[in-house]
């Protein structure tokens, strides 16, 4: 047995022991096309009697978004429930009066996670997040959007690892090779944005020489988006002085 079958194993053995003890048995995914999604969904598919529901929420997503899910719904032998939510977004967008790019860009992780915790609701379901090592220590997520979720199984993998799983798993090669991406913005790369590689960061997380100008981006990202890791602030009173 392999060091990546012994962890897919020991994933869906502790998902499986937590959703017991919440007394759940079905979990909900939203599937980007995206080789982290695609890991969650085979490591509970396969390896898990927990019932899965999948859901594809399409905000101008890309053609090959929309090939990579059809191609994991193969993989799984299941269908995955497709919502289109670009209208919805646009209009939202313009209700608000949203111009600014980044903004539109985070309302559609923030729609998304409304959208899937409502499924949620409906199904007495625990949501499963997506968000691995890498992306969690950069902050390179939308802060109560695609960090919302109630388990977070690839939190201790970095991004090696999770294509170290998928491959592991026989996630589809269209998917394992394709460019990874948030999916914000048209032609958007996650390598391309945050302005350093995977295999950087990988290094750096694993306390390896890289170059100096990516410990620099590295170090940047961490440090301004701490805030997306800690619970909102509040102050803390050593004696409680109102009285109502």
């Amino acid at each position: 047995m392999t060091k990546a079958n012994s962890y897919i194993k020991y994933l869906a053995n502790w998902i499986t022991t937590y959703c017991k003890k919440a007394k759940i048995s079905n979990v909900v995914l939203g599937i980007s096309g995206g080789v982290d999604s695609a890991v969650v969904a085979g490591i509970i598919r396969k390896h898990t009697s927990l019932t899965l529901t999948c859901v594809f929420m399409d905000i101008d997503n890309s053609a090959l978004d929309k090939k990579c899910v059809k191609v994991m719904e193969e993989y799984l032998s299941m269908s995955i429930r497709h919502i289109n939510l670009s209208n919805s977004c646009k209009a939202l967008a313009k209700q608000l009066g949203v111009k600014k790019p980044i903004t539109v860009s985070n309302m559609k992780p923030r729609i998304r996670m409304t959208v899937i915790y409502s499924i949620a609701s409906e199904l007495n379901a625990l949501v499963l997040g997506t968000s691995n090592a890498d992306e969690l220590y950069l902050g390179y997520f939308t802060k109560f959007g695609d960090s919302g979720c109630d388990i977070m199984p690839l939190a201790n993998l970095n991004k090696s690892q999770v294509y170290e799983l998928a491959k592991e798993l026989r996630i589809p090669k269209i998917i394992i090779d394709r460019a990874p991406s948030a999916g914000l913005y048209k032609n958007q790369t996650d390598e391309q944005e945050m302005g350093v590689t995977y295999d950087n960061i990988d290094a750096y997380l694993a306390h390896k020489k890289i170059d100096n100008e990516s410990v620099k981006i590295i170090n940047r990202l961490h440090k301004n988006n701490l805030h997306k890791l800690s619970l909102p602030v509040k102050e803390i009173l050593k004696i409680f002085v109102f009285n109502f």
